[in-house]
């Protein structure tokens, strides 16, 4: 069997995009758990428990090719209002969270 440059190159591209999508898969979970958290621990309640993927783009941080996502969802205070949230994530540590002013 000859391999050709090109069988290579393809193997190599579906094997990293499949990578790319598992360890997005992954840091999403992460996101929503410490979203949840976050919200639990001001009292507050996630809504449909999940989150979205609003902006994902590689940058540089210290010196270091970094891919930065934001996710946003959304959280109530008295279950009957629903107010937004964005969690960012820098690589796979959390960099900021971010509630929007809401009724207490």
């Amino acid at each position: 069997m000859n391999l050709q440059l090109t069988d290579i190159i393809i193997a190599l591209l579906l094997a990293s995009m499949l990578y790319a999508w598992w360890r997005n898969i992954t840091i999403r979970e992460k996101a929503t758990l410490s979203a949840k958290h976050h919200c639990e621990s001001y009292n507050l309640q996630l809504l449909d428990e999940s989150i979205a993927g609003i902006k994902w783009w590689p940058c540089w941080h210290q010196g270091n090719l970094m891919i930065k996502r934001v996710y946003k969802f959304e959280f109530s205070s008295s279950g009957v209002a629903r107010y937004s949230g964005t969690i960012t994530y820098l690589g796979q540590k959390q960099a900021d969270i971010w509630l929007s002013p809401h009724d207490i």
